[in-house]
């Protein structure tokens, strides 16, 4: 029987400088961009975005990926509720990228990222009503001068028949995200950023 999630992998044919100004109105989603927010170096940030106000499970997830002993930082996040003739969905997104000069470098280590995913899903037995999209994007990190890549995991639940529903199904569907990059534990060189000093302590 077939699962009830997918997941699926694509490369965009778009780049994007990091760190990233913020705009009025981001193009790819019709949406206010408040612009990158450095929360590897400081995590305190995190209260400052507007996007993870009303989502504590989006801020959760946010908050693990830039802990100091993550391989990762993020780089943007988005999510919303849908209401569709009388159905809902939960909808968003999480960019992220590796924390680290030599891996960003080579979109196979993102590739290698969501195959491991997958498997990850089967051996852990999930089977939600959701779909995962993994987006690998070139990027321009500019603090490092290095041409490289990040990647966005788009995650909307299938329409269901209530709020809580859409909304368990977000939750459990983001804690498998944040289980798993919880897993990954090399960096292959030089971290893009460190932890200021007072947070190692």
């Amino acid at each position: 029987m077939a699962p009830l999630y997918c997941n699926d992998l694509t490369l965009s044919p778009e780049a994007k400088p990091i760190p990233y100004a913020g705009d009025r109105i981001a193009t790819d989603s019709n949406k206010i961009n408040y612009g990158f927010r450095n929360l590897k170096i400081k995590p305190s940030l995190i209260d400052t975005i507007p996007e993870l106000v009303e989502d504590n499970s989006l801020k959760a997830l946010v908050e693990a990926i830039n802990g100091k002993d993550t391989c990762f930082f993020t780089v943007g996040c988005f999510s919303q509720q849908v209401e569709v003739s009388g159905c809902y969905r939960q909808q968003g997104y999480l960019e992220f990228s590796w924390n680290c000069t030599g891996c960003v470098q080579d979109a196979i280590n993102y590739f290698a990222l969501y195959f491991h995913f997958e498997k990850f899903l089967r051996e852990k037995g999930f089977n939600q009503p959701v779909y995962f999209k993994w987006i690998i994007k070139e990027a321009v990190f500019s603090d490092v001068s290095i041409d490289g890549f990040s990647c966005a995991i788009y995650i909307e639940t299938r329409l269901l028949s209530s709020v809580e529903q859409a909304h368990q199904v977000w939750q459990l569907s983001l804690r498998m995200i944040g289980a798993y990059l919880d897993t990954v534990h090399t960096l292959m060189s030089t971290p893009i950023y460190t932890p200021l000093p007072e947070l190692l302590a």
